[in-house]
C-alpha cells in the first residue's frame, strides 16, 4: 500500500503543476467516476466515521486494478475525479449532520 500512496503523491503533485503552469487546464471539467453514489458515499461515510488514523482516505477510495491499467495522465485524471467524488461525498455526510 506504501507503494500506492507514493504514487499517488507524485501523481497529484505533477496534476497540480500542469494545472499551475497551463491556465487551459484549470477550466477541464471533472467527471463522475460511476453512476454509484450510493456506494462510494457509504465508502466515504465509513472512513469519516472509522476510529483508525486513516493517512490516505483518496488511496483506499480508487481501485488499483483501474489505476494501473491507465497510462500517467489517465492516472491522474482519475485522482482528480476521485478527489473531488470525496468532497462531494464528505460535503453530503456533513449536511446529513447538520439537518
Amino acid at each position: 500500500m506504501k507503494g500506492n500512496s507514493n504514487m499517488l503523491k507524485i501523481l497529484a503533485m505533477r496534476a497540480k503543476n500542469r494545472m499551475i503552469n497551463k491556465n487551459g487546464y484549470t477550466d477541464a471539467k471533472i467527471k463522475i467516476i460511476n453512476s454509484d453514489d450510493g456506494e462510494f458515499v457509504e465508502k466515504v461515510r465509513n472512513i469519516l466515521n472509522s476510529q483508525d488514523n486513516i493517512t490516505n482516505p483518496i488511496g483506499q477510495l480508487m481501485e488499483e486494478r483501474v489505476l494501473f491499467k491507465l497510462d500517467e495522465r489517465g492516472r491522474e485524471k482519475y485522482l482528480l475525479e476521485t478527489v473531488e467524488k470525496f468532497l462531494r461525498a464528505k460535503s453530503i455526510i456533513e449536511n446529513e449532520k447538520i439537518g
